[in-house]
């Protein structure tokens, strides 16, 4: 095992695996270029047919050298193929199972006939050898791919030094063969590893330079859509001038033109809108109306739900006006998801306290309608706190009423850290404060309402004023069946005035919770 670790096969390993994590990065940016699918697929099955092999030299397995040999000689033809495919030739799919399958014959034949190893691998390097020798012909070939032809002759040089050298790894093996040299393990034999100190260096180069051409084949793509899409401007120049919504000329419900801004508002490229059903750049339940405004032949500021092919539907406004005296029409398309966005918000903050974020008095009794009746159907626990802040004048007087707000604020930060996504905080008036609790029943509301109280006993809202402390009172009840909101605040009302007259900063339940909770001291 240290033998196979200091000699150059662990290295070449190493250097093919980075080849397959490389050629799996290019095939993923340079989709749907062809060629970057067959390099990394074929990159994977050598390192497969590689680790089998060393599986074999570990095991002494014959199928895992019959498999090994064969996966990579399979790897190699597939990676081949790759550049047929990226020079858009026909693919030669034969090598793969030729060049695997007259290796496996090869290989059975040695463990059935207890064949020479040396011989073997003689077999091994001339059909890995004489495999490249159709890319190179084709790389040095080519003629009508100018972008890409310093990137070729890279690939076709570095091919070529591979196919040398496993040409003459071949020749000695069958030397070796030939004059009956003794078996050395492959980490220790000289022609073994002839291929993992020349050929597989130059088949990483050769890797880089099928990512140069596929680079360059990406930038003179990009180059040509870059001409085209400037093209495309100057066509519409007049028709973006006159609005910045996206504009479509329609006739028989079918786009015939667009302009740059539909495309980025629907997704699809002017190619694709032109001879799309204009229907299918909206959601099935505009439809009905927008084919009314087709047959009707205009509208005005109609509002639908448009489709964006990857981000889905958003909403929209169109118009539709005749263009001419004949069948066209012009559609504009204006995006008002941000104005409907804005109405949520205004919605949101139509429900929310807004000072302390919690939700107000409306939003609350809204909330707690479903859990009541939640709680009639199934007989769920579901408890109710209410919270006035002690002595919250004084705080008001004595530091003014910025720093009352941050009190205010403070505190309503610390109850959402104690309740969970399924309770509801709101403010209730002044300082009064109600929380809705489900699924808990008193005992463990008021275990909740001792745990925060002791973390309010821990606030500073204004680090200015050291001296400032901040207490609560609360009431707690739970839910009885025909409770309803107004009964539940009535007895958690009647618990926080006993909390009160007991000296403030208390908690206290009503009806009287069964286990009693120890006061704790601020």
């Amino acid at each position: 095992m240290s033998a196979l670790y200091f000699s150059p096969m662990l290295l070449g390993l190493c250097l093919l695996l980075a080849i397959a994590v490389a050629a799996t990065a290019l095939w993923l940016v340079s989709r749907p270029i062809a060629g970057p699918g067959f390099w990394m697929t074929g990159s994977w099955t050598l390192i497969g047919g590689i680790l089998l092999f060393i599986g074999f030299m570990l095991t002494g397995s014959p199928t895992l050298n019959v498999l090994g040999n064969a996966g990579q000689l399979a790897g190699e033809a597939i990676f081949l193929l790759g550049i047929f495919r990226f020079m858009g030739r026909p693919l030669p799919w034969w090598i793969v199972p030729l060049s695997a399958g007259t290796m496996a014959a090869f290989n059975i034949h040695y463990w059935i006939y207890a064949g020479n190893s040396d011989f073997l691998m003689g077999v091994y390097s001339t059909i890995a050898g004489l495999l490249p020798l159709q890319a190179i012909w084709l790389l040095m070939r080519a003629q009508d791919d100018v972008v890409t032809r310093p990137a070729r002759l890279l690939v076709a040089f570095s091919l070529m030094i591979y196919s040398v050298v496993t040409l003459v790894r071949g020749a000695l093996g069958y030397l070796d063969w030939w004059q009956q040299q003794p078996y050395e393990m492959p980490y220790a034999s000289f022609s073994y590893l002839l291929s993992y100190n020349f050929a597989i260096p130059a088949l990483v180069m050769g890797f880089v330079g099928v990512t140069l051409m596929t680079m360059q084949r990406i930038l003179a793509r990009s180059q040509y859509h870059a001409h085209a899409a400037q093209q495309s401007a100057q066509r519409f120049e007049r028709l973006l001038s006159a609005t910045s919504s996206g504009v479509a000329i329609v006739q028989a419900d079918r786009i015939q033109d667009a302009n740059t801004r539909l495309e980025h508002m629907t997704g699809r490229q002017r190619k694709d809108l032109i001879g799309l059903p204009v229907s299918l750049l909206f959601h099935q339940s505009s439809q009905p109306a927008l084919i009314t405004s087709l047959e009707h032949g205009s509208v005005r500021q109609l509002e639908v739900q448009a489709l964006h092919q990857q981000e889905g539907v958003f909403s929209a406004e169109i118009s539709l006006e005749p263009l001419g005296n004949d069948d066209d029409r012009i559609l504009e398309l204006r995006d008002i998801s941000h104005h409907k966005a804005l109405e949520a918000q205004l919605q949101s903050l139509a429900t929310r306290d807004p000072l302390t974020g919690a939700l107000n008095r409306r939003a609350f009794d809204q909330a707690v309608q479903p859990e009541l009746a939640r709680c009639e159907r199934q007989a769920h626990s579901l408890s109710l706190a209410l919270m006035d802040l002690d002595h919250f004048k004084q705080i008001n007087d004595q530091y003014g009423h910025s720093v009352g707000d941050q009190v205010l604020q403070s505190f309503t930060r610390c109850c959402q850290q104690h309740i969970r996504a399924s309770d509801r905080l709101a403010r209730f008036g002044g300082e009064e404060f109600i929380i809705l609790l489900v699924d808990t029943d008193s005992k463990a509301a008021m275990r909740l309402m001792q745990r925060l109280r002791q973390s309010v006993h821990q606030l500073q809202p204004d680090p200015a004023e050291a001296n400032l402390s901040v207490r609560f009172s609360a009431g707690v009840t739970q839910w009885q069946a025909g409770d309803t909101l107004d009964s539940m605040v009535r007895r958690a009302d009647r618990a926080l005035y006993q909390a009160k007259d007991a000296g403030r900063d208390q908690i206290c339940c009503w009806p009287p919770a069964k286990e009693t909770i120890d006061h704790v001291d601020p």
